[in-house]
């Protein structure tokens, strides 16, 4: 049930190059592509008894002028290894289910937002904000110690973007933290009250695979913890995530070893026709003669 934490080496060079493919070799690319994308995941859960209906979205890259738009649009370079993420699968969706009394219970949900969904949220400035007595966001950042400088804002110097919504539940977002160029991955909960995950999304992605999806569990990593449901939930399927805190903090701390050459870009496929390819040859054996 637990993924390894050591990836040496993936590289997708075989992928990102091919620029003729017939079908059959990209499905077997795309699949080589994804599995190595999720660190065998898929292969993992269908090991599990009871878990079925294991449903992986195969998307398109992002085309690079749409991901140099979005840094222009918000005055901001996107991070190197969500950068390539978005250029090798726009988004990342992934379900699995399980099988309780002869009945399908869905489980769990691992996602990323496509790029069109990677908005700003909050980014309020004083000057836009109606002064009509009622209080709004900026009035939250007047509860933050000033000695908490590493917290988010809700103010337009600091930039917000939702990674995903967890169902309601709260939200995951890519946090751009005043004057600082490399971004952190937060949780912003219900309540309004932001909790530090991981220092890059790597790491992040990385934590939703050992986690596997499960309901809520970017709170297990918060004060607030699960809720009982959840909480019996992660017992069941990966009881070592229920080790002493200390370990568990350590574990959560250890700097992430997953390559980060796992988001290799990848390439739109092109097919060319049997019949184009027979011209082509006869063309360049015409040449040769």
């Amino acid at each position: 049930m637990f993924i390894g934490c050591r990836i040496d080496s993936f590289m997708f060079n075989n992928i990102s190059t091919i620029s003729v493919m017939s079908d059959q070799d990209e499905i077997i690319s795309e699949s080589h592509f994804y599995n190595h994308l999720t660190l065998g995941l898929h292969k993992t859960l269908s090991d599990i008894p009871g878990v079925h209906d294991i449903k992986l979205e195969h998307r398109e890259p992002c085309e690079k002028a749409s991901v140099n738009a979005w840094e222009q649009r918000h005055s901001c370079i996107m991070p190197f290894d969500l950068k390539n993420f978005y250029l090798s699968t726009d988004g990342f969706h992934m379900t699995w289910s399980y099988m309780i009394g002869g009945e399908s219970v869905s489980i769990g949900t691992l996602q990323i937002n496509p790029l069109a969904k990677l908005q700003r949220i909050a980014g309020l400035s004083s000057a836009t904000v109606d002064s009509d007595g009622y209080p709004t966001l900026l009035d939250l950042d007047l509860l933050i110690p000033k000695n908490h400088q590493e917290i988010p804002l809700f103010k337009s110097t600091c930039k917000i973007f939702c990674l995903d919504s967890c169902g309601n539940m709260a939200t995951v977002c890519l946090v751009y933290v005043e004057c600082k160029l490399n971004p952190s991955i937060w949780l912003l909960d219900r309540s309004l009250e932001w909790h530090f995950l991981a220092s890059s999304f790597t790491q992040y992605f990385r934590m939703m695979l050992v986690y596997h999806g499960l309901p809520e569990w970017q709170l297990k990593l918060t004060p607030m913890g699960l809720a009982p449901w959840a909480e019996q939930i992660v017992y069941s399927f990966m009881p070592h995530l229920n080790s002493p805190t200390f370990l568990r903090k350590n574990f959560i701390n250890y700097e992430s070893q997953l390559d980060s050459s796992i988001f290799k870009v990848r390439t739109k496929h092109t097919r060319k026709s049997k019949t184009a390819e027979f011209n082509e040859q006869h063309e360049s054996a015409k040449k040769l003669q």
